[in-house]
């Protein structure tokens, strides 16, 4: 039948017919073969760009690297080396108070651990105290406070003269200590 159609077709329209089907069977092709690996090929692109970019990323972190280890260790000494149990230490807290108010000669008069406030990356403990003294032994003791090591801050403080005297003051104070917990 279809070599019927064929062989009563002149010359010329055979010539087109043929053409008509290299195009078709091109067509075909591309749609069946070229079309999708030229797609996998445009999806592969992409994904090495992107890989790309974060690879230049990555690297830029890198160049960070001695930097960051360098502040790490700068750091580290304020970072808790292992979980304490809050009994410890609050009386860490209270014997770190203690010696700072010997060493600023103020008398503690009462010195009492509060709540402690427990997040994820991070441990508040609280203490309350009343102390006295000479004002600027106060002062001096409440700026080693502030200035420790162990992240230490005054956050409320209520300071009265003391009856009969003239530099001497009262002073009750809320003090913070913040202990950053391992893998913060």
């Amino acid at each position: 039948m279809a070599q019927n159609f064929v062989d009563k077709l002149s010359g010329k329209e055979r010539k087109f017919l043929y053409i008509a089907l290299v195009v078709a069977l091109l067509a075909v092709f591309d749609r069946l073969f070229m079309g999708p690996v030229l797609d996998k090929i445009g999806t592969l692109e992409k994904s090495i760009a992107e890989q790309q970019v974060s690879i230049k990323r990555d690297l830029r972190f890198l160049s960070y690297k001695d930097r960051i280890q360098k502040e790490t260790k700068a750091f580290s000494k304020y970072f808790a080396g292992d979980v304490k149990d809050d009994d410890v230490v609050n009386a860490d807290f209270l014997r770190t108070i203690e010696k700072l108010a010997s060493q600023a000669h103020v008398t503690l008069i009462k010195s009492n651990p509060s709540q402690a406030k427990k997040e994820a990356k991070f441990s508040e403990y609280y203490a309350s105290l009343d102390c006295s003294g000479e004002l600027k032994d106060v002062v001096t003791f409440m700026h080693l406070v502030n200035s420790s090591d162990d992240l230490l801050k005054i956050v409320q403080f209520n300071m009265t003269p003391k009856r009969g005297t003239t530099s001497e003051v009262n002073v009750s104070m809320n003090i913070l200590k913040l202990v950053i917990t391992p893998d913060a």
